[in-house]
């Protein structure tokens, strides 16, 4: 059997990259997928844009895993391209109010469908979203879409808490400002000059993050979405 460290590969990814989130190992009795258990070791790899829990045992020897989506837009496109409907998966439109206030508008509102949860005093993360099982193979068929509720403990310490959050749950806006910069997309300065032309000019916020966007929506290309979908 491959090591995880190969599996992360075959969809552009590695633990060394600076998108990367948490890496941490988590306690089987930690982490909850649909209502089971996974015996054995259990990794939580966490990127911005999605994150893999896998299974292995020695040093990185993969046993089984899986990837969720996080990013709502990329969530859309791969259940357009595998030809499925949220209803069909069972995944709840998390923002039918804004849609339903937006219909017949001039700007069309991106339907939100990945849902984070964290009750204040409790202990766990519940995250519900599109996901599938992930190998070593390049390719996946559009039936293994699914979806997919896990419950993920907080984390046992001040360190890795707000890690393990950052690597399961959606960025906002400043937090995807933090991460153009930290990912080399833009610079301090240009952050810095887009907040200060804000204030002056009264453009957009969105423009602040729109450079991060265009990279990581380019990063996301055939190879790695088409059932990162069905990939070509």
């Amino acid at each position: 059997m491959a090591s995880y460290h190969r599996v992360l590969m075959t969809f552009d990814r590695s633990v060394t990259q600076k998108s990367v989130e948490c890496n941490y190992d988590i306690h089987p009795w930690d982490v909850l997928i649909d209502g089971s258990r996974w015996n054995g070791k259990i990794r939580l790899i966490g990127y911005v844009d999605v994150f893999f829990l896998i299974c292995y045992s020695g040093e990185s020897r993969f046993e089984k895993g899986i990837i969720i989506y996080k990013d709502d837009e990329i969530i859309q496109k791969l259940m357009e391209s595998a030809g499925v409907t949220p209803e069909g998966l069972g995944l709840q439109l998390m923002n039918e109010k804004e849609v339903k206030a937006a219909e017949g508008g001039r700007k069309e509102v991106l339907k939100k469908y990945f849902d984070f949860q964290s009750v204040k005093g409790g202990l766990d993360y519940t995250i519900t979203s599109l996901g599938h099982e992930v190998g070593v193979k390049t390719e996946y068929d559009a039936s293994t879409l699914r979806k997919y509720v896990i419950k993920i403990r907080k984390g046992r310490d001040s360190i890795m808490k707000p890690r393990v959050r950052r690597g399961v749950s959606q960025h906002d806006l400043f937090d995807l400002m933090h991460d153009a910069v930290r990912l080399g997309i833009i610079t301090q300065a240009e952050l810095i000059g887009q907040i200060i032309g804000k204030t002056i000019g009264g453009s957009t916020m969105e423009d602040v993050t729109s450079k991060y966007l265009d990279a990581l929506i380019g990063a996301r290309n055939s190879k790695n979405v088409a059932l990162e979908a069905d990939r070509q």
